[in-house]
């Protein structure tokens, strides 16, 4: 049973696509939060762990986002993957 919102709505589901330049890895999956704001917390969230892993890195890291994308597919919101500089 899918979560519901206060009234019976059911939350929506957004996916967060991850691009590297022109090839796009989609989420297949997707998770539901209750609104677009707290979906892109986690999207900012998800940038972050992958500046991290730095999976960017036979690509441009400038060429890397997480694209949050609705049911429909259409991309709502998008964030760049920002390098993670470490101080010694």
């Amino acid at each position: 049973m899918r979560p519901q919102l206060v009234g019976g709505d059911h939350m929506p589901t957004y996916f967060f696509h991850i691009r590297h330049g022109w090839d796009l890895v989609p989420d297949e999956e997707g998770m539901e939060f209750p609104d677009l704001n707290r979906a892109e917390v986690e999207g900012y969230a998800s940038a972050r762990d992958l500046a991290a892993a730095n999976p960017c890195t036979t690509h441009n890291i400038d060429a890397c986002s997480v694209e949050i994308a609705d049911e429909n597919g259409t991309v709502l919101s998008r964030t760049k993957v920002e390098p993670i500089h470490r101080v010694a």
